[in-house]
């Protein structure tokens, strides 16, 4: 029997002989009990299962069994995953149809999905089938009854955040380049109402699409305004494309981005390059030892050490879809979604140290803490703390 189990299944009422996922008898027979399912929605399309393994379904596995394995659970988590091409170069239909295949294998939570619009599509059926769901967008509106928000970046708190940078180095004009999209457009409101009370004018507002390959034109518009500095606001997946847009064309302005800046990440070394000189908003902090802790948890048990805020945010979901069960009074669905409104003051693996996440009655907002945003820099080929 591994060490603490017996401890932690007499503290939750359980029986001490109650181990990895087996029940006995007092006659001595062995019943297997049915283990936890939960579900997860990817949006990115088919991937293979050692894709899927080595990124977020490593992180989630391993959060899952240790769970297990120390007695947090009492039962093994079983993971029943889709993966669905969502927005923006896919559609909502297809998340929503993948939510609705996890609803139907009768999870009792879903994590899933990430990006502000196919959060926005699937809201209606969390909200009508009444399936927990931990969605990692940047949008409050994909929030409800069901819908329990873990913020990787904030559509409204990403903005403010570089503005307020700006105006520390006083930089007192700015050029936008942004997506034509939800995402876009929420970002700019938070970011504009910030502009006009720090005093910086917004000179030009450049809208593309989510999905443009050629942002020669929008660099060029926004060069153009001659302004002292560039912001971009959107999901992110023209970044890459900007910043060499705005190398050809000898533009090198101080420039400062969203949570976008996160898929530095998963740049290779050239693109990184390419990508040099963005102010951005994270939330991987090294200074984070819930966050050391986590990814040395993974690597024991993948052999890989991941990096970036999505690695410590699978970790941190995959936390709080434990002690939603854990909680639960009834292990449903609805039993689940009490059990989320439980947790409080836990420690949480992104944003500085000291960040917490938690939930409460009609409360939504996982993570909390003045600093689980950060500036970093895109210096060469690595992410340093920002120090302006």
């Amino acid at each position: 029997m591994r060490a603490g189990t017996d401890r932690g299944n007499v503290a939750r009422g359980l029986p001490a002989w109650t181990e990895r996922g087996e029940e006995r008898k007092g006659d001595g027979a062995v019943v297997e009990l049915a283990p936890h399912k939960v579900g997860f929605l990817g949006e990115s399309g088919v991937i293979t299962e050692a894709a899927f393994e080595q990124g977020a379904g490593g992180i989630l596995r391993a959060r899952f069994e240790e769970a297990f394995e120390t007695g947090e659970l009492d039962r093994p988590v079983e993971l029943v995953v889709r993966s669905c091409w969502g927005l923006p170069s896919g559609s909502a239909d297809a998340m929503c149809r993948g939510w609705n295949e996890l609803a139907d294998e009768g999870v009792l939570a879903i994590i899933g999905p990430g990006i502000t619009d196919n959060c926005i599509a699937v809201t209606p059926l969390f909200e009508a089938r009444g399936v927990p769901t931990i969605n990692f967008p940047g949008t409050t509106k994909s929030r409800g009854r069901y819908g329990f928000h873990y913020q990787i970046g904030a559509l409204y708190g990403d903005g403010p955040l570089i503005a307020r940078a700006m105006a520390r180095r006083d930089l007192r004009s700015v050029a936008v380049v942004r997506d034509q999209s939800p995402i876009g457009a929420e970002f700019y409101e938070a970011f504009e109402r910030e502009c006009e009370h720090a005093g910086i004018a917004i000179v030009r507002d450049v809208k593309c699409s989510p999905v443009a390959e050629d942002l020669g034109p929008a660099a060029q518009a926004a060069a153009q305004a001659e302004t002292a500095a560039l912001a971009y606001l959107g999901y992110g997946g023209v970044l890459l494309e900007l910043s060499r847009a705005l190398r050809t064309i000898g533009w090198d302005p101080p420039r400062f981005t969203t949570s976008a800046g996160m898929h530095f990440y998963r740049m290779d070394d050239d693109e990184r390059r390419d990508m040099s000189g963005w102010v951005y908003v994270d939330m991987v902090d090294e200074d984070n030892d819930t966050l050391t802790r986590a990814m040395d948890t993974v690597e024991r048990r993948t052999g890989r050490r991941p990096q970036g805020a999505v690695a410590g945010g699978m970790w941190d979901m995959a936390t709080l879809a434990v002690l939603g069960i854990r909680n639960a009074p009834v292990l449903t669905p609805e039993g689940v979604m009490e059990g989320l409104e439980l947790i409080q003051q836990v420690p949480s693996a992104l944003g500085a140290a000291g960040t917490v996440m938690g939930f409460g009655p009609w409360e939504r907002t996982a993570l909390k803490g003045e600093r689980y945003l950060v500036l970093r820099e895109m210096r060469g080929t690595e992410s340093v703390k920002y120090a302006g």
